[in-house]
């Protein structure tokens, strides 16, 4: 591409970028000023100029190049970002041995300006910008900032701790370093009882490191976090819309909400963890307490299903139950919590007889209350066909009840009825043979 083509490319990106909103080109910092050359007077006001323009085109070193002046040269990549290490051994001197004229050269081919236009999509435009301001990837500056925030993390000043840690994180990221960063930083805000920024903190390194090495106090941490936000919840609720505006300690924002995130952010990303079912557990109860019995009833049968070792099983079969049972409105409804919540009052039952414990006779009572209903769900059926006068398929149901819930209230109902309509024809008269039979007839 030609210096023409890649200065109106670029001229477009910065035109995009102040019609979107942004405050204009920030004046250089006062190192970065001094370590660059100095624009020629005669062309300070050029439409181009500028020392954001000059340092993005190279436009800096072709002046120098033409004009013989100064040019300072890093001897590091921490002088480069605007450093006082620079010593008078490293710079050039502003005059130079006279050289002999040589003949005209050929024109040379333009200079790369270091920048794709890659570089100034949405996605790329902070990294970018970064880098233009001299804050770009630089390994040596970010241990510095790393060992500045371990020293203060254990000093306790975990406010300018955390600030010097997330630095650290974005000036060499993808890497380790970038990881003891992030769990510092977390760290710091978790021990400074910034709980939201600590939840924000942790999410970041597990999104960055999925396999973290500081994974289980990772998982710890959350923990804690959302048993804290869930009894602050009960002790002082709040609308989830209704804003927090000054205890650090709690989301700005739907506190319960928040609580139940860390718990699913342990599932997901330590989900065979000594912590994983405790948070699914712990998920479960909290929307039980809340009322909200389908999304508890949804999380016990995970638990059933995922942690069958888990010592949270006897627990989670008995409240299972109940939460089926909740969530089942009538016998003029669909059935289906009633029969999950037989089936799992019979595992328990037959699995975890001794653990129950006192528990034991509250799911058998749970039990004979789920037949009786289901006989009555049969009931119901063989009254309809009874007040139709369809006495045969009447008889089936009330057969049916006496045999399979031969125990329960129902069932003597339904025998009761039996002996009531034991001679009676299976189908109502045809009140109207002659009209069917005259249609018959014609057919």
């Amino acid at each position: 591409m030609s210096t023409q083509g890649l200065r109106l490319a670029i001229l477009l990106v910065c035109a995009s970028v102040v019609t979107t909103g942004c405050a204009g080109v920030p004046s250089p910092p006062a190192k970065a000023a001094a370590a660059m050359p100095a624009v020629p007077d005669e062309q300070s006001d050029d439409e181009d100029g500028g020392w954001l323009w000059a340092r993005l085109t190279r436009r800096d070193q072709d002046r120098t190049d033409r004009e013989g002046s100064a040019a300072v040269v890093p001897a590091s990549a921490s002088e480069a970002i605007g450093s006082d290490a620079a010593t008078p051994s490293q710079v050039i001197p502003a005059t130079a041995p006279a050289a002999p004229a040589a003949p005209a050269a050929p024109a040379e081919p333009e200079q790369d300006s270091g920048y794709e236009l890659s570089d100034f999509s949405p996605d790329n435009l902070g990294k970018t910008a970064k880098r233009m301001a001299g804050f770009g990837p630089n390994e040596d500056a970010a241990r510095t900032l790393l060992s500045e925030g371990e020293t203060l993390f254990h000093d306790k000043q975990y406010g300018k701790a955390a600030g010097r840690l997330k630095s650290a994180a974005g000036r060499w990221p993808d890497s380790p370093l970038e990881e003891d960063a992030l769990f510092l930083e977390a760290e710091s805000y978790f021990f400074s009882d910034q709980y939201p920024d600590a939840q924000d903190a942790y999410d970041r390194l597990l999104e960055k490191h999925d396999n973290s090495r500081y994974l289980d106090t990772v998982c710890k941490r959350l923990f804690a976090i959302g048993q804290y936000w869930e009894g602050l919840d009960k002790a002082k609720h709040k609308w989830p819309v209704s804003p927090n505006l000054s205890d650090k300690t709690r989301p700005r924002f739907d506190t319960f909400g928040n609580a139940i995130k860390a718990y699913e952010t342990i599932r997901m990303h330590d989900p065979i963890g000594p912590l994983a079912d405790d948070s699914v557990m712990a998920t479960a109860n909290a929307y039980f307490a809340k009322g909200r019995y389908e999304d508890a009833a949804y999380h016990y049968d995970m638990l059933r299903r995922e942690y069958p070792q888990s010592e949270h099983q006897p627990q989670a079969h008995v409240l299972g139950i109940q939460a089926k049972l909740r969530v089942y409105q009538g016998r003029l409804y669909d059935g289906t919590p009633l029969a999950e919540a037989d089936e799992i009052a019979e595992q328990a039952l037959r699995q975890f007889r001794r653990e129950l414990g006192p528990e034991q006779q509250r799911v058998a009572g749970a039990r004979n209350g789920i037949n009786e209903e289901k006989a009555s769900r049969d009931l119901a059926v063989a009254e309809y066909y009874d007040k139709k006068k369809l006495y045969g398929a009447a008889r089936h149901y009330y057969q049916a009840i006496a045999k399979d819930y031969p125990r329960t209230r129902v069932a003597q109902r339904a025998a009761a009825r039996l002996g009531e309509i034991r001679g009676e024809p299976d189908e109502p008269p045809n009140r109207f043979k002659w009209l069917t039979d005259a249609f018959a007839a014609e057919d």
